[in-house]
């Protein structure tokens, strides 16, 4: 072959090779792909049990509701409410975030009448109620908060997943988080978080989030039925099985999200309005995929 044909042939390689090179999206491409596709419903309320398992095994069975909500100047408003067992009946986390704001959180205990044992700031980090997650973890992310690097692709049987560094962008993040970075594996078909790794401060692998059972609603929200938090450090997991969701701003009004309607007991099952009731019309998924 000659020479020029040769070179010919080794350009077009490169030029192909190069052309590949730059069709693979950047972290940060990817992200707000996922972020956008994952996009938080602004009215969410959801029924869970959530079962705690030490290391031994041995099971702790807690039936709970969770209510979201995002108002019109982006303040996010969460509200976890226990309803079984007997001795946790009642309990509730109630935190708040304004927008580019720490997040104000607190627990109330129903022997506590009118105080909550606050949670604000830097321990929002810390593990809440026996739990393995922390009031960071409950709540949506936001993307500018943190910066992105792409590492190694991972292929497991047939599917192809990108694996995806976070970090936060700044020292009040890092405080707010407790974590020095964030590892997500995202599914390359649909961008789906099916794992993520929490590292703390000092850089040690802590915890490991694994979501299941995902549902599609509408054309573009995906929700996990089901999330494990397995803490390593700790050897001690939480599962949340969610067993109904319904978007709608009826189930999530604004009085609900205030430390006066908790200690008025407003939020006791008896007392809130079932997700059932005929007189409202909830959402429900487009179409269900099972993961």
């Amino acid at each position: 072959m000659p020479n020029s044909l040769k070179s010919f042939y080794l350009l077009l390689l490169v030029s192909l090779a190069v052309s590949v090179m730059a069709a693979e999206p950047d972290a940060r491409t990817i992200m707000k792909q996922v972020h956008g596709q994952q996009e938080q419903h602004p009215y969410i309320y959801e029924e869970q049990s959530m079962i705690l398992i030490d290391k031994e095994g041995n099971r702790d069975v807690r039936n709970t509701r969770r209510y979201l909500r995002v108002d019109a100047s982006e303040k996010l408003n969460v509200l976890l409410v226990f309803d079984s067992p007997e001795e946790v009946k009642g309990v509730a986390l109630l935190a708040s975030q304004q927008k580019d704001d720490v997040i104000q959180a607190g627990i109330y205990l129903p022997a506590f009448d009118d105080r909550m044992i606050s949670s604000d700031g830097e321990s929002s980090s810390e593990r809440f109620l026996g739990t393995d997650f922390s009031v960071f973890d409950l709540k949506p992310d936001r993307y500018d908060d943190f910066s992105y690097k792409r590492l190694e692709d991972e292929v497991v049987g047939e599917i192809s997943y990108y694996t995806i560094e976070e970090i936060p962008v700044d020292n009040s993040i890092l405080k707010q988080s407790g974590y020095s970075k964030r590892i997500h594996t995202i599914s390359k078909d649909n961008l789906l978080v099916f794992r993520t790794r929490y590292f703390n401060r000092q850089g040690r692998h802590i915890k490991t989030l694994t979501r299941h059972e995902f549902k599609q609603y509408g054309n573009s929200l995906w929700k996990p039925d089901m999330i494990l938090m397995d803490n390593l450090a700790d050897q001690h997991k939480t599962l949340i099985k969610t067993r109904e969701r319904v978007f709608s701003p009826d189930y999530v009004p604004p009085k609900m999200f205030t430390r006066q309607w908790l200690f008025n007991h407003n939020h006791m099952a008896s007392t809130v309005q079932h997700i059932f009731d005929n007189t409202l019309t909830p959402d429900k998924p487009a179409q269900a995929n099972d993961d």
